[in-house]
């Protein structure tokens, strides 16, 4: 039973292209991942920079950082980490209330699936784990699982079609939020890509909706730029403005130096 479902293993691995690209690929910007791993031996950095306006009609700001490490352990399979920092200001009672910490510490993994073959897509599988009592603020009571699925197709043009499937817990109850996005990217000069997306929740019986867009700037093979902005309306509105970098290392190419 073992060596048959070593060699099912085998043979699903040999029909997948490896996953280190060209160019780099980042989940910056928007809300969508993409199905590809960064691929084996590959260090990659994703940064940026958030202002949420969290109810227009009222006071209330928030800033994030954030940053992503990921790293290829194979073709297939990379391993990651996330922390992000945030700052909020408040109006509470005519009274402006500050906060800060750190909001986010999550690791986890992704391993790409399969690739597109016709209508079928490349997907993959994302999970990370939320650390819990990270901050005063932000911290929360439990390990809090977040499950992403991926379905991506390539179509006319150098377009794509992303969607995002997600599970995920807030870490201080049993209760799941689902998620979903629907992103489509397409080129727009040269080393100039841009994208629309619609994501949404469901949560308690609550459904919300945004939507968003924005540009991203390709340097060079190994260093992206990135700018975007969200609008959503549903018990208020509120909006956000994004931007960031990612850059990547080839750990193949660092040659270990000869000892005499």
């Amino acid at each position: 039973m073992r060596k048959h479902l070593t060699l099912f293993f085998i043979l699903i691995i040999s029909h997948l292209n490896a996953q280190y690209n060209e160019t780099i690929r980042t989940a910056r910007p928007g809300q969508a991942i993409g199905p590809f791993t960064v691929g084996k031996n590959i260090l990659q950095f994703q940064q940026g920079i958030e202002y949420d306006n969290n109810n227009i009609e009222q006071t209330s700001h928030t800033y994030v950082t954030s940053h992503v490490v990921r790293f290829g352990i194979s073709e297939l399979i990379e391993l990651s980490a996330m922390l992000d920092y945030k700052s909020d200001k408040n109006s509470v009672n005519d009274t402006l209330v500050s906060t800060s910490g750190l909001s986010n510490l999550l690791v986890g993994f992704r391993v790409h699936l399969s690739n597109q073959k016709g209508i079928r897509p490349a997907t993959c599988f994302q999970m990370r784990l939320r650390m819990p009592d990270i901050s005063k603020t932000y911290g929360t009571r439990y390990v809090a699982p977040i499950i992403v699925f991926v379905a991506n197709w390539r179509l006319p043009k150098s377009t794509t079609l992303t969607t995002n499937w997600i599970l995920l817990y807030g870490g201080n109850n049993a209760i799941p939020t689902g998620r979903y996005v629907i992103n489509f990217s397409f080129p727009v000069y040269k080393k100039l890509s841009s994208f629309v997306e619609n994501y949404g929740q469901y949560r308690d019986k609550t459904f919300e909706t945004r939507f968003d867009c924005g540009f991203a700037w390709l340097l060079n093979n190994n260093f992206q730029f990135d700018v975007s902005t969200g609008y959503g309306k549903n018990s208020v509105a509120d909006y956000f403005i994004s931007g960031g970098i990612s850059w990547r290392l080839n750990l193949n190419k660092i040659k270990t130096p000869i000892q005499n």
